[in-house]
């Protein structure tokens, strides 16, 4: 998939490299065996970034060496990783997509229950780790003033080069799409859900986790010792620092505070000024002026905005291990007017982790379809306390959530019981900032939407009353519904 952009440049990091996974695809993999690399280096982080770079042959093109400076130390005699160590990670940093097989390479899953790619996440954090050293940097001229190198190894460069294939017509699709896992317990292979653009998904969650760590590791004045630790804290552990929010489930919120628009636009269009300086020949340039290069710019960062730092993450069906749908469903007619907030009830607590919320969505569909005889789970999506909303049957499938107007509008539902205590903040936010404004944008919802709560459709206590009198304050709220000559209305 990314063989067009090998006539630009060689890429940042390693060639293919035969042979077999050393173990599962995994962020515990990754951890496991930078925790032994770091044990028989015995170094700093920066030392770490150094060497492994060296023994895996990365950062040898002209283009990483330009961005991330002489991070290659001199050659030594010395291996810290075995062989399969060694090809495991080679593997990883070589990020591609087979056409054929939609099977995304070079990626793992992480403990949140999300996929991210190696090769970004790894250059944020050399990029990071070299922010400070500006020495490094003292004799490179080629480089646009403006431009810097921790946005352009993790998501600028990319991200313009995505658009310019789009533009120039060698790209069908720009960005995404999210994939499925052959298996959570023991991931080995990664199958997209749609056509491949340069930039699916999961490479997306790397160069955004590159950017917050590189940052992180710019910034604090006493950061993790070993890049191990800082990947356990930041993927399964308190957050950096011991900070809850500083997490991945909260990447697209921590992207979004340390990232401009504007900025994002500015070093996309720096990105796309260097390419075509180091690369005059290539006739992905031929006749664009910069005029035109500013204007790929300000759409590849419109829509990755729109898609990616506005909207929630959301998890897949295959992903929290969802049963198929039994029977045929029935489709929507979009966009849908109406948005019915939710409460489970049971599970009356919270979940607060992939695996945790995972499950209670399997729970919460065996109820449904074993007990109550639905055909699938009865909501269109379920709002995790994880941080993260999972896809129940989705944007374009009837329901089983709200009686009599599940034609009508989408079911959304909080995990735990709302009586008297309310979902985290985030988590409100996410459905009332993020998920009705994205629906509305994406088509699926109409922009004169009207929200209510369950109880006022049916004999119910949902949403339970804390959360009931939340969503009063939301706008849209409908405070009285009533049906006109068979059309349903609310005021």
């Amino acid at each position: 998939m990314l063989q067009p952009w090998l006539s630009l440049l060689p890429m940042l990091f390693c060639v293919s490299v035969d042979g077999t996974d050393y173990s599962t695809l995994h962020m515990d993999s990754v951890t496991g065996v930078l925790e032994d690399f770091e044990s028989q280096l015995k170094g700093t982080p920066d030392q770490t970034v150094t060497e492994l770079f060296r023994e895996l042959k990365c950062c040898e093109g002209e283009l990483c060496q330009l961005l991330l400076g002489p991070v290659t130390s001199a050659p030594s005699d010395v291996s810290y990783l075995s062989e399969p160590q060694s090809i495991f990670f080679k593997n990883l940093v070589n990020h591609e997509v087979d056409d054929a097989s939609l099977v995304e390479h070079g990626v793992v899953l992480t403990p949140d229950g999300t996929t991210v790619s190696l090769s970004p996440l790894l250059a944020g954090i050399a990029a990071g780790l070299q922010r400070n050293h500006t020495e490094t940097y003292s004799s490179v001229v080629q480089l646009p003033p403006t431009l810097e190198p921790l946005f352009a190894t993790t998501i600028a460069m990319d991200l313009g080069k995505a658009f310019l294939l789009f533009h120039t017509n060698q790209s069908q699709v720009t960005l995404g799409p999210d994939g499925c896992w052959d298996s959570i317990s023991a991931p080995q292979t990664f199958i997209l859900m749609g056509a491949p653009s340069p930039l699916p998904d999961a490479f997306i969650n790397g160069a955004m986790d590159g950017l917050i760590l590189g940052t992180y590791l710019a910034e604090k004045a006493d950061p993790p010792s070993n890049i191990s630790v800082l990947l356990k804290d930041y993927y399964g552990g308190e957050g950096l620092g011991a900070e809850s929010p500083m997490r991945s489930n909260f990447r697209r919120k921590n992207f979004a505070a340390l990232v401009s628009e504007e900025k994002l636009r500015m070093q996309v269009e720096d990105s796309l000024l260097l390419l075509r300086r180091l690369n005059e020949s290539n006739p992905l340039f031929d006749g664009l002026t910069d005029e035109e290069l500013r204007s790929v710019a300000n759409q590849a960062v419109e829509e990755f905005t729109a898609l990616y730092v506005e909207c929630p993450a959301i998890i897949p069906r295959c992903m929290w291990g969802a049963q198929p749908y039994r029977g045929t469903p029935a489709q929507l007619q979009l966009p849908l007017r109406f948005v019915y907030i939710h409460h489970t009830h049971s599970p009356a607590k919270p979940c607060r982790s992939f695996p945790s919320c995972a499950a209670d969505m399997r729970s919460m569909q065996r109820f449904h379809q074993d007990f109550r005889g639905w055909d699938d789970i009865g909501y269109s999506y379920v709002v995790g306390g994880d941080g993260y909303i999972y896809q129940g049957r989705g944007w374009h499938w009837v329901g089983a959530h709200t009686l009599s107007y599940n034609t009508l509008g989408y079911g959304i539902s909080f995990i735990g019981d709302y009586k008297e205590a309310l979902p985290d903040a985030h988590n409100m936010e996410l459905v009332k900032n993020n998920f009705i404004k994205c629906a509305v944008r994406g088509s699926k919802l109409q922009a004169n939407y009207t929200i209510h709560g369950h109880r006022q459709m049916g004999n119910t206590l949902c949403p339970g009353d804390r959360l009931f009198k939340e969503i009063q304050t939301w706008k849209g709220f409908a405070e009285r519904c009533f049906t006109d000559k068979g059309v349903h209305r609310c005021i």
